[in-house]
């Protein structure tokens, strides 16, 4: 059976939106220590600034789903350029830890506008014969944005300082939201909404599934976030500049390098899942991040620190693997609602993961913060392995 080719124009530009939003939410990553410094907020507090950024994207994972399916990915990418240009803004503003929270939770709002616009696009852009080859541009987009922001991020503070940094960020949003709002008039975001998905007889339906394959399915977003937040987002940077003494370029020059594995891997796994198996692909990702997660846990040196970002990074697409086997339960059916709840339940591990962790590494130490994620993700591989189904479509593989 022949396969359609991908609109390949029109998926360069919903990627370089997503990459470019990406790319400037994640300027504050490699800031927290100097933001530490001169607001005088702890490890515990410091984590809390992920923790509201991910308490601004679960506001606005439901409603993006809803928007995205109702209004179109050009006028929710808009919407996405205005609340980031208000983030930055008010980060630049912030004398207190006040604002520094409302600032991230803007941010947080504009990253779910967005990962969710995208994410729908691309599970519903091909059929299920592509549906993980489309995802992994997806992924490739949010994480190239993860890759180069903390690195852009942390080499303007050098020039400057954090606020120079954030200043940027704010400016950037403001061009993206004017850009966007021009886009129709040149054509660049012709279609009004998503593509219609091309299956819509899916194999194993998403009503079948029983509550503790749900808990699996469900759970692999919510460990990935709980690990993205509560590591490269808070205990790698803080453990970089507390234990270890790098510098906030170095910081984000690591932080770089590990979204840019992200991006070397994000392809392979969309493409192993097309063509082997979904649940052969998402079971060892999940084991081989938790052994990367665990090498943290006893990093005391620039090598460890290093080696366990690039473990943890290389296999950190599961999220997407797992995003494309909900596409594949749905026939790509109402795709927007649906990436909205599973992106809920995902930030619900990026809000909780950084407070937890945070606690943990200033009151018990950084082994047990650590730890706590790669069991985590052990557990949730263990329940995949056992309870998940194969979801990949046999009659349709190529």
């Amino acid at each position: 059976m022949s396969v359609p080719a991908l609109p390949r124009r029109h998926m360069a530009l919903v990627g370089a939106s997503v990459f470019a939003i990406s790319v400037v939410s994640h300027f504050r990553t490699p800031l927290l220590p100097a933001i530490g410094a001169e607001l005088g907020l702890a490890a515990g507090r410091l984590g809390l600034i992920t923790t509201t950024f991910a308490a601004g994207r679960l506001l606005a994972d439901l409603p993006a789903g809803f928007l995205v399916d109702r209004l179109g990915i050009r006028r929710v990418f808009v919407i996405a350029g205005i609340a980031l240009g208000l983030g930055g803004m008010a980060f630049t503003m912030a004398t207190g830890a006040g604002l520094v929270y409302v600032a991230a939770g803007l941010l947080g709002m504009a990253s779910a506008l967005a990962n969710t616009t995208g994410m729908t696009y691309f599970s519903t852009v091909a059929g299920a014969e592509r549906r993980g080859s489309a995802m992994a541009v997806f992924s490739a987009s949010l994480l190239g944005g993860q890759a180069i922001g903390p690195t852009i991020g942390g080499a303007i503070a050098d020039l400057g300082t954090w606020r120079t940094s954030m200043l940027v960020a704010a400016l950037l949003g403001v061009l993206l939201a004017v850009l966007g709002a021009a886009s129709r008039a040149f054509g660049w975001f012709a279609a009004r909404r998503v593509a219609r998905p091309s299956d819509t007889r899916p194999d194993v339906a998403i009503g079948a599934l029983g509550p503790l394959q749900r808990v699996a399915l469900y759970g692999i977003p919510f460990s990935s976030m709980f690990m993205l937040g509560s590591l490269p987002q808070t205990l790698v940077p803080i453990i970089g500049g507390d234990t270890l003494g790098l510098s906030t370029t170095t910081i984000g020059l690591a932080l770089g390098m590990g979204g840019v594995v992200r991006m070397v891997g994000a392809p392979v796994g969309g493409w192993l899942s097309d063509r082997i198996s979904r649940k052969g692909v998402l079971v060892p990702a999940l084991f081989l991040q938790a052994a990367g997660v665990s090498l943290l846990a006893v990093a005391t040196s620039v090598r460890l620190w290093l080696a366990s970002i690039v473990l943890l990074s290389l296999f950190s697409f599961s999220g997407v693997v797992a995003a494309t086997v909900l596409g594949d339960l749905a026939g790509g059916q109402r795709m927007g609602r649906r990436l909205g709840s599973y992106r809920f339940v995902g930030d619900g591990g990026l809000l909780i993961g950084p407070a937890v962790t945070g606690l943990l590494y200033q009151h018990v130490g950084q082994a047990p913060a650590v730890l706590v994620v790669s069991v985590l993700l052990g557990v949730v591989a263990v329940l995949v392995a056992v309870v998940l189904p194969e979801t990949r479509p046999r009659s349709r593989a190529r």
